[in-house]
């Protein structure tokens, strides 16, 4: 996917005002610079839509149609072999979630697990992996990574923790020789090497975690005590 396949698909749209022919061309060169010459896959569709959910109904529903009619064009066109489509968004305005509704959900988190060549991509691990806030991250050192034994120590808050280690994130972080530069930054850097890596926040990253340990059956009680709280209450939204 590249400008030029964008100029030909907007050149089959003749019944378009030049205005809309504009828009249709920055919502789909955002896409491809978003897909970045990965290959397609619906994970990645997924993920781009989780980044247009900051958007107004409309705006993501306008978006939405325009890349599902380009990534009709270009499997029509033979340059993709498989159809995909992003999810229909209604352009009306929802009405408000309330405070005692919850729509968590779990999205693929496998395409954040690979080399760790960038501060960010180790930030989004650690979250991930351990449900860590960016201030708990500014407490860490490298020796608390007790490898042999596979264990993470945290003290925050006053309360120590200790962490497993699991065997995906212990192959990829382990070779890392200067894990402690990391963590002597600031709080804005670390969110701003996050923002370079996804489009997803700590808050929201911190909240897969949350969801991934529900989904694998652990008790309310013993995820509290791995997030270092001091009562399951923020939790029972997700147990619901």
């Amino acid at each position: 996917m590249n400008e030029k396949k964008i100029k030909a698909f907007i050149n089959t749209r003749q019944q378009l005002s030049e205005n809309t022919k504009l828009a249709y061309f920055y919502d789909l060169r955002a896409f491809i610079k978003f897909v970045d010459g990965k290959p397609l896959t619906q994970t990645i569709l997924n993920l781009f839509q989780l980044e247009l959910r900051t958007l107004a109904p409309a705006s993501q529903h306008r978006k939405v149609s325009t890349i599902n009619l380009f990534l009709k064009y270009l499997y029509q066109s033979g340059d993709i072999t498989q159809y995909y489509e992003l999810e229909s968004i209604s352009p009306l305005v929802h009405r408000q979630t309330s405070h005692t509704e919850y729509r968590g959900r779990l999205i693929d988190i496998t395409p954040y697990y690979h080399q760790v060549q960038k501060p960010g991509d180790l930030l989004v691990l650690l979250i991930l992996e351990f449900g860590l806030k960016p201030s708990e991250i500014q407490t860490l050192k490298w020796v608390d990574f007790n490898w042999d034994f596979k264990i993470l120590t945290v003290a925050g808050n006053g309360i120590k923790r200790i962490l497993p280690i699991r065997e995906r994130f212990s192959r990829l972080a382990r070779p890392i020789k200067n894990g402690d530069e990391l963590f002597t930054k600031s709080r804005q850097f670390l969110h701003y090497e996050l923002k370079k890596t996804t489009s997803l926040s700590s808050a929201s990253l911190r909240e897969q975690y949350i969801l991934q340990r529900v989904a694998e059956k652990m008790s309310i009680y013993k995820l509290a005590e791995s997030l270092g709280l001091k009562s399951i209450q923020t939790l029972d939204k997700y147990y619901r």
